[in-house]
């Protein structure tokens, strides 16, 4: 039985603070609202209402601080080597957060025993082939494969690039709350797979083997047979690959309280949420604060994707990573929050993001590869990423 602290509705306060929390800026005169959040934002929490921006350290040492990654320059093996396979950038226990950029046919099939894997499509076109049946993609795809599934990934452009998401626990579907089965989508969105015989043969290597890797506690053995292992002619079951795209997703709104991050999951673990920000009209009650405070997770990591968009009309590169450890601060800085205020007030339209997260309860380790492309500065802290 897992035990989960009741959220407190024992509330106190002292001294300056707002009657309601994330509305009313105007009647902060000055101080910077922020949250202090346990178990993300569905524990206990506080504001805190400060006369300088959390943010504006002028020095970290030690191993923990934020991470920012240009992701358009990471190259793994399977961009150029079609035996090639992704680049793992952050890792721990349960989750690891991998990019594949194949540009080729896969000459092998693939079978992951350590987890299930979860692609998002970020750019390209192509085919899941898997032994339920081909799932095609394209950008803006979520495309989950349970653990032990068999498949190979055929693409027909030569430009992709997938964001994956591994997770040694077995994946559901985030928690909607009481706002029903069919919101923020409908699950009869997922496109599921009919079992369709490969004719074009292109698991084979050189030899005319048909080699399928096997991963098993992050080590791989390689199987070779005669025959195509996707073999399968039919299946039925509740255990299946499937895909749903990022447009169907109906984000949770409202006019006059910001809503947290937490809320826009699609996909959980008992240890890891992850999930889509997407397009939204900006709150716009006269008292409504449309920028987030201040944050500081004191149980999760932050790593956050950019597909597209900006940051409150602030300019973010596409493939943007970042991560933000737990206990750090992030948020906009005063200055940019009050330029996306005006520009709001001034009928500035909706929030455009479209930002791929994933939360983590165990601390995120950065792999040595990923930190070549480690960018100078610190593009969360100054606004560029955060939520």
């Amino acid at each position: 039985m897992n035990y989960t602290p009741m959220t407190s509705w024992i509330q106190q306060r002292r001294g300056t603070v707002l009657r309601q929390a994330i509305t009313g800026y105007d009647a902060l005169d000055g101080l910077h609202e922020d949250m202090l959040t346990r178990q993300g934002f569905a524990g206990r929490d506080t504001q805190l209402y400060r006369r300088h921006e959390p943010t504006k350290w002028t020095r970290v040492e030690g191993n923990t601080n934020h991470v920012d990654i240009d992701g358009a320059r990471l190259e793994p093996t399977d961009l150029a080597d079609p035996a090639g396979g992704p680049m793992r950038l952050f890792h721990n226990d349960a989750v690891s957060i991998w990019v594949s950029r194949r540009s080729a046919d896969m000459p092998f099939s693939v079978r992951n025993a350590d987890g299930d894997e979860i692609y998002f499509v970020h750019r390209g076109t192509g085919t899941f082939y898997t032994e339920f049946g081909p799932l095609p993609y394209e950008p803006g795809d979520w495309v989950l494969v349970p653990k032990g599934v068999t498949y190979r990934i055929r693409p027909e452009t030569s430009d992709n690039y997938l964001l994956l998401i591994e997770s040694t626990e077995e994946l559901g579907l985030a928690d909607a709350g009481p706002i029903g089965r069919r919101a923020p989508f409908d699950t009869d969105l997922f496109v599921v797979p009919t079992p369709q015989l490969d004719e074009l043969g292109d698991g084979r290597n050189d030899a005319g083997e048909y080699p399928l890797r096997l991963k098993l506690r992050n080590e791989y053995t390689s199987i070779f047979y005669d025959f195509d292992p996707i073999d399968v002619e039919g299946w039925k079951g509740d255990l299946f690959p499937m895909k749903m795209n990022i447009r169907d997703y109906r984000p949770v709104m409202s006019d006059r309280i910001h809503i947290m991050p937490s809320a826009y999951g699609i996909f959980a673990s008992p240890s890891s949420l992850v999930g889509n920000m997407v397009q939204r009209p900006y709150e716009t009650a006269p008292d409504a604060e449309p920028v987030p405070p201040y944050h500081r997770n004191m149980d999760y990591d932050e790593f956050i994707f950019v597909h597209g968009g900006t940051a409150m009309g602030l300019p973010v590169a596409p493939a943007s990573i970042s991560l933000t450890p737990q206990g750090m601060h992030h948020g906009l800085p005063a200055d940019v929050a009050e330029k996306a205020r005006e520009t709001i007030r001034g009928g500035g339209g909706s929030v455009d993001m479209q930002y791929i997260i994933v939360d983590t309860k165990g601390q995120l380790h950065v792999d040595p590869g990923a930190l070549r492309f480690k960018r100078d500065g610190d593009q969360i802290r100054e606004g560029v990423t955060a939520k």
